[in-house]
């Protein structure tokens, strides 16, 4: 590529096969050379990033997060990222952002070692300039001309309020933490790194590898003292990438303690922690004995305070169980003892759901069903409609909620569900044939745990009808007693 025409046309091939491949050929629109123009400058910042910040696991901590802030303007760096990865593979060493490693690859390499030596990079995605993105990209395999690269560059990095010449106006531009062709632009800023650490661990005789920010070196013998020659060199080798390491990161575990390296225990075969084992497992054993509404109500408020700043939406308890079981198989393997038993627990539970729950005309599944008064009283819930008026008047809007229930009819109301534990609002489909007048009587009005035809769950508030199933009642009027007596008996 020579030209910014030379790239804008080969994004456009790219949006265009991937469009094809989906069915949707009919309906491509090429990107134009003026959005192109626009969004590789950082300085025009209202379009491009929004930025939030997420809890770290330290408490306290967060971290910045800088995602696109338009449909344009992701698609058009997903279909950068495609070009990236299809032009550069890492280094063996980099198992983060990799297609065909994972966290696994980058423990199994320390496991059973007596010493397992951890660091990361302090301020990782935002310590990388726009000017060094700029240069990689100059370099092999890229070979690009200065203003292909400075397009991408500009593409790919976002301007901060950091001033760096007044009279000129320049601001410090760095890669945002949340843009989908970060991660690979991180990977190929730290070749270097990569390369001058992997000998610096050969020549020490160590095992090295790097997942994004996290370092892990690891050995049979110890020459990991503070201050000794190993930690020096570490030191000089990391700050002379321009990069800091993070003091409070820095830890040596011995073979003594729960080694651990991106989460997973090393010490002598590749585990988990036993939290995680009991998180499934009190999931499964809530469903299998009260129900999946009685899981999904113990489920919800905690995934909300963990989760819920990253993700939208009501999550779905069946996916969320899926995935851990999956990690879980990753890391201990498919014929592991404890995984078949969850596993198997789980796909019955599954299987069992068809014969449990009804499904309406529309094809809606109804889960479980409740009265609003019983459901408030017996989940420490609340189930607030929002009148219309307040809705066109825009007075009830709130950012925290999850809005991936079906639009309702009618009036356009909705209500809005709050559980004990959870700092978030879901929404909730309401019922048109509900009048003003009745939903202000809630002993008049049923709320359903529902799935549509295509799988995805939500809340819907209505009037009772006889298609709807009766709940299965929890032994415990009192949720929290209950959860308490299933923790003691499982711990």
């Amino acid at each position: 590529m020579k030209s910014r025409e030379d790239l804008l046309g080969l994004l456009n091939d790219i949006k265009r096969s991937e469009m094809e491949e989906d069915g949707m050929g009919d309906k491509f629109h090429p990107i134009t050379m003026r959005l192109l123009t626009y969004y590789c400058n950082p300085n025009h910042t209202f379009h491009r990033y929004k930025q939030f910040k997420i809890r770290k696991k330290t408490p306290g901590e967060f971290r910045q997060i800088s995602a696109p802030r338009n449909r344009s303007f992701m698609a058009l760096l997903r279909y950068l990222n495609v070009l990236l990865k299809a032009l550069y593979s890492p280094s063996k060493n980099a198992c983060g952002f990799t297609e065909g490693r994972s966290v696994v690859d980058n423990a199994i390499r320390h496991k059973g070692m007596n010493y397992v030596f951890n660091t990361d990079i302090e301020n990782f995605f935002p310590s990388i300039e726009q000017p060094r993105v700029w240069k990689r990209l100059q370099l092999p395999p890229f070979n690009f001309p200065d203003i292909v690269a400075g397009t991408i560059a500009g593409l790919c990095c976002m301007r901060t309020d950091e001033v760096i010449n007044a009279e000129k106006g320049y601001y410090r531009c760095v890669l945002p933490q949340g843009a989908p062709t970060s991660p690979i632009i991180t990977n190929m800023i730290c070749d270097t790194l990569d390369r001058r650490l992997n000998g610096l661990a050969k020549r020490f005789g160590l095992n090295y590898s790097r997942y994004a920010d996290d370092i892990t070196f690891s050995s049979m013998h110890n020459v990991y003292r503070e201050g000794g020659e190993f930690r020096k060199e570490l030191e000089r080798i990391i700050e002379g990438q321009h990069f800091k390491m993070n003091e409070r990161k820095t830890r040596l575990q011995m073979r003594n303690v729960r080694q651990e390296v991106t989460g997973v225990t090393v010490n002598e075969k590749l585990n988990v922690t036993q939290e995680y084992v009991h998180d499934i497992r009190k999931l499964l054993h809530i469903w299998e004995k009260y129900g999946e509404t009685s899981a999904i109500m113990y489920f919800l408020p905690k995934y909300k305070q963990d989760k819920g700043h990253v993700k939208k939406g009501i999550p779905d308890i069946v996916n969320v169980l899926d995935g851990k079981l999956m990690y879980l198989k990753m890391v201990k393997g498919e014929n592991d003892s404890v995984y078949v038993r969850l596993h198997n627990l789980f796909e019955s539970l599954i299987a069992a759901r068809s014969t449990s729950s009804a499904i309406s005309n529309s094809g809606v599944t109804y889960i479980a069903t409740f009265n609003v008064a019983e459901f408030e009283s017996k989940y420490k819930a609340t189930v607030e409609i929002v009148p219309s008026s307040k809705q066109e008047a825009g007075e009830s809007r709130d950012d925290k909620t999850n809005d991936n229930a079906p639009r309702p009819s009618g009036k356009g109301r909705y209500a809005l569900l709050v559980m004990e534990g959870s700092k978030g609002k879901y929404k909730a489909s309401v019922d048109k044939a509900i009048s003003a007048e009745e939903e202000k009587d809630v002993k008049k009005m049923y709320i359903s745990n529902c799935r549509d035809a295509h799988g995805k769950q939500f809340w819907y508030v209505h009037k009772k009808t006889k298609s709807f199933p009766a709940n299965k009642p929890l032994v415990e009027d009192n949720i929290d007693v209950f959860i308490k007596k299933l923790c003691d008996l499982l711990n």
